[in-house]
């Protein structure tokens, strides 16, 4: 599952972190930039991003510009699909949008259909939260900050670690992104028009399992993301085969405070410890243990008490 995100870095070095290699080429080019449409909301860099609000993600060109010389373009859309068939006000139409399951996905209604007009996307972030749900013995659940594993310089709650640097010879030095494999939809009503995405998820795998059942679909190779995105030579079936549950992840227990979607402090995803709760049956064993020594108490002044009386 992935209900919260983290993408703190400006529109500049988001495109030097989002660079790539096209094939036959040696040197690096980074993406173009779209802000239209998206009735006038476009990215903002946030430590704790939610759904409905504007992150870019990751699409091929040829679905937008077919003269661009550029293969891929950064462009802001809305986090959770508006069903195409909605009218009114689109922040309105009820329905849990921000994530989509793999297993249903060729016969959803909703997202079946974006799948098979070619509109796959990638979202860039520096990590994601999730809460702990396998976790009985507490009712708040703990949150979590899962991200990519970084050089180990780079600390990914601390921006004073990162690295800004760039050069089309080598490519974005900083933070190390994750990629997650996502559907997006186009709404039009009016004279508004809303691009919109939903986060792939799958069964979690031996990595994250602890955690959560669900876990997104991230792209960990440069040939996973260049399928996914490869909308004009990947078809559907054979794209959705590169969606596999990754394992190399890292992750750190952050505050509850990232629970309110309006706190957005730069101290969200930084690292805390957690103290585990006092196990409920060592305290009930303890009250036993009391019990016993106070019945023990007793029965040994009792025993004084008689030998007293006899001695008497």
């Amino acid at each position: 599952m992935c209900g919260r995100t983290v993408l703190s870095l400006n529109k500049n070095d988001l495109r030097h972190a989002c660079s790539y290699k096209p094939k036959g080429c040696k040197s690096y080019k980074k993406p173009d930039w779209s802000d239209e449409h998206n009735d006038g909301k476009t990215y903002s860099p946030s430590h704790n991003i939610a759904p409905t609000d504007v992150t870019p993600v990751l699409v091929s060109s040829s679905q937008f510009r077919s003269d661009s010389e550029n293969e891929r373009i950064l462009k802001p859309m809305m986090w959770g699909i508006i069903p195409p068939w909605h009218t009114g006000d689109y922040k309105k139409h009820n329905l849990s949008t921000n994530n989509c399951r793999l297993e249903n996905i060729k016969s959803s209604k909703l997202y079946g259909p974006a799948l098979h007009k070619g509109g796959r996307c990638v979202v860039v972030m520096e990590g994601f939260y999730e809460w702990q749900t396998t976790d009985k013995s507490t009712k708040t659940k703990q949150p979590y900050y899962i991200y990519a594993p970084q050089k180990d310089s780079t600390k990914v709650d601390d921006p004073e670690t990162w690295s800004t640097d760039y050069d089309e010879e080598t490519g974005w030095k900083g933070i190390n992104l994750l990629y997650l494999a996502a559907i997006y939809s186009v709404w039009k009503h009016e004279d508004v028009i809303i691009y919109s995405y939903s986060v792939i998820t799958m069964d979690s795998n031996s990595t994250l399992d602890w955690l959560h059942h669900r876990m997104p679909a991230v792209l960990d190779t440069p040939e996973q993301i260049e399928a996914w995105l490869d909308v004009d030579n990947v078809n559907p079936d054979l794209a959705l085969t590169y969606l596999k549950a990754v394992k190399m992840l890292c992750w750190h227990p952050v505050s509850t405070a990232v629970n309110n979607s309006r706190y957005k402090s730069e101290d969200c995803n930084n690292r805390v410890t957690v103290t585990k709760p006092k196990s409920s049956q060592k305290s009930l064993t303890a009250f036993f243990t009391k019990v016993e020594k106070r019945k023990s108490t007793e029965t040994d002044s009792s025993e004084i008490k008689r030998r007293k009386n006899n001695a008497n």
